[in-house]
């Protein structure tokens, strides 16, 4: 009996984080506020491995690596290896240390969508070498973190509901 639950469960995720994909990366169908559009797939793999146990947090994290590095960054494995690695710890740490609340959620999805966007924009843009990056962050990237910390909090509810209505008390 457990085990349905848990197939529907993980199917809903799975369906949520194609569904996801294809938001972020279709053209015009997300707007865009201030010339960026949110990264939707980290906050969903926060928010599924604050809510899970380990193994199943790897992979949704791993999913999500590989779908953000295919559609939306140029170096292919930074968000595989980051989210995987990280989704992973965050299982543990929300399991064993924390309590899966509103505030510390948020406050984890917000910390974290940060500091991995920043990586990112460091990674990409100011390593490599390329010119006026300040001015590039401030217009790309801040609005990028906001929305995309907006987002996730609405994914948290979502995936607060889905784990909470498909398993067996």
């Amino acid at each position: 009996m457990d085990k349905r639950y848990t197939v529907f469960r993980y199917l809903a995720y799975s369906l949520e984080i194609v569904l996801l994909f294809v938001l972020q990366t279709t053209p015009n169908l997300m707007p865009e506020i201030l010339g960026s559009k949110p990264l939707l797939l980290i906050p969903a793999a926060l928010t599924i491995s604050f809510l899970e146990s380990e193994i199943p947090a790897m992979f949704f994290g791993l999913a999500c690596g590989l779908c953000l590095d295919f559609g939306y960054s140029d170096n292919v494995g930074f968000f595989t290896i980051a989210l995987t690695i990280s989704c992973y710890f965050i299982s543990i740490i929300f399991r064993d240390y924390m309590v899966v609340s509103f505030l510390n959620a948020t406050a984890f999805n917000a910390i974290f969508c940060s500091g991995l966007i920043i990586i990112y924009f460091l990674f990409s843009y100011v390593f490599a070498g390329k010119g006026d990056f300040l001015a590039y962050f401030a217009a790309h990237y801040i609005s990028r973190i906001l929305y995309t910390f907006v987002c996730g909090i609405l994914l948290y509810f979502l995936n607060k509901f889905l784990f909470r209505n498909l398993r067996v008390y």
